[in-house]
């Protein structure tokens, strides 16, 4: 019996041995793990979703447009008025605005523009205080502080187009000399003007990065055509190139 009995306890022994080792290893390895997901990197800022305060400035082109008539027809078209206009000699000059953008479509901005000098000559013009006609050679200053809303449409995180409506208070200065278009007579005066015209404009910006953008702006506001002795409608044209700044947009 003693025989048996030793038999049984070396094969428990050898079962155990083999059973513990292997559980202990088990312990010890926890076997392959999940790779941890790769973090998704973050997208860069729209700069069209900035809401903030801005500033900006730079050069000016501005020219005058005067309104001269009917071309073609005098009285009905049929396919409605058609007016001509004629434009002066532009001149250089620069501008610089402010503003804050309320909503990614919605601004609003004041700006301030320095026209250079424009020249203006005009034959034949009909001058009631002299009852005679005379040929316009004019020289124009004119600034213009405007007051407008932007309604903006951005494109991705590129560029962005807008329209501007609001108004201009203008002020201008003109050297006026005047022959006479059929004597020898020759005045020579200068005439000061101030007033608020419609200011209308539309742009394009371009964005450099989240707080700096190109922009490139076509606007025009009404003036009195006494600055220039012309006897119609008058406006103040200008093309702007300008860099502006975005505060808080980094």
């Amino acid at each position: 019996m003693k025989a048996p009995m030793r038999t049984s306890s070396f094969v428990l022994t050898l079962v155990a041995a083999a059973l513990f080792p292997a559980g202990a290893a088990n312990a010890q390895d926890p076997g392959p793990t999940s790779p941890a997901p790769a973090s998704t990197p973050a997208a860069a800022p729209d700069p069209g979703s900035w809401r903030g305060l801005y500033v900006g400035g730079g050069g000016a082109y501005s020219n005058v447009s005067v309104e001269v008539g009917q071309s073609y027809c005098d009285y009905d078209c049929y396919w409605g008025d058609y007016y001509d206009y004629d434009q002066g000699d532009g001149g250089i000059g620069y501008n610089a605005h402010a503003g804050a953008r309320l909503h990614r479509y919605v601004a609003v901005e004041v700006n301030y523009l320095r026209a250079g000098t424009i020249g203006w000559d005009k034959n034949l013009v009909y001058m009631p205080e002299f009852n005679d006609y005379y040929n316009n050679r004019v020289d124009l200053d004119m600034q213009v502080t405007g007051v407008s809303v932007l309604g903006i449409v951005p494109f991705n995180d590129l560029f962005e187009i807008y329209l501007r409506f609001g108004a201009g208070f203008w002020d201008g200065e003109s050297t006026q000399r005047l022959d006479q278009s059929f004597g020898e007579a020759t005045v020579t005066r200068s005439v000061s003007d101030d007033g608020t015209g419609l200011l209308l404009g539309v742009g394009f910006g371009l964005n450099l990065s989240r707080s700096l953008q190109l922009r490139f702006d076509l606007q025009t506001v009404g003036i009195d055509e006494d600055v220039l002795n012309a006897q119609e409608d008058t406006s103040l044209d200008s093309f702007l190139f300008e860099v502006q700044y975005r505060f808080g947009a980094n």
